[in-house]
């Protein structure tokens, strides 16, 4: 891992916050791998393999409630951490997490982490603070889906998965609209009419399975409560 590598990962919230003797500790123990675009790190049902994170490019978490139905729970863009739970609890994966776009990441191995724990408590104390940051993450969603106008939760949801995936292709969302459309909380008819709005504003602009922001802070409007498409 590169001096500049560290120096991403050391900028995320999470990671930033730990003391930094902590931080090299859990960073010698990584393995850094470049992988291909669409390349699976794990899948639904795996047994954990440890504390994965993105040193360059994008990976989602994508899971499957239901059959022929995929739900893009997390967009993890450079410097965030992911796979945490399974690290945890033991238990197995509960999303693929799949590369969009050729990426870098760093996996720390289970056995590793497990080791360096038992030796140094607090890790699992810092890995369980990652898994809450996820789920007020996650609560502040379900919030936002139940108390916020569709479009605002359209305009604030591709804010923030721009800025997830703005290392890998800045300004650009690549993202299938039925995808978009489960993580929204919509019907895929209704986000296509907002889309739309949108882009008759001059805000996006849309094409095959991919969301260009044009006016950034036409978007961050949008995602006010009182902000009318």
């Amino acid at each position: 891992m590169t001096p500049a590598e560290r120096e991403t990962l050391s900028r995320d919230r999470w990671f930033g916050a730990l003391p930094p003797e902590r931080q090299a500790l859990l960073l010698d123990i990584g393995h850094v791998r470049a992988v291909r675009d669409r390349a699976l790190l794990y899948g639904v049902g795996d047994e954990p393999d440890g504390l994965w994170a993105v040193l360059q490019g994008e990976v989602r978490l994508v899971s499957y409630p239901a059959v022929g139905m995929e739900l893009v729970g997390l967009i993890v863009g450079t410097g965030g951490w992911f796979g945490e739970l399974s690290v945890l609890d033991g238990g197995p994966r509960p999303h693929d997490a799949i590369c969009f776009g050729p990426a870098r990441v760093v996996n720390l191995p289970m056995d590793e982490v497990s080791r360096l724990a038992a030796a140094r408590p607090e890790i699992y104390r810092d890995i369980a603070l990652l898994g809450c940051a996820h789920q007020r993450g996650a609560l502040a969603v379900v919030g936002q889906s139940l108390a916020q106008p569709v479009r605002v939760r359209l305009a604030r949801t591709l804010a923030a998965s721009v800025r997830a995936a703005a290392d890998a292709s800045p300004g650009v969302l690549r993202i299938r609209q039925e995808d978009l459309a489960a993580m929204v909380g919509v019907s895929r008819q209704t986000l296509n009419k907002l889309l739309k709005s949108l882009e008759r504003a001059g805000i996006v602009e849309l094409s095959y399975a991919q969301i260009t922001i044009r006016d950034p802070a036409a978007l961050r409007a949008a995602g006010h409560p009182k902000a009318r498409l």
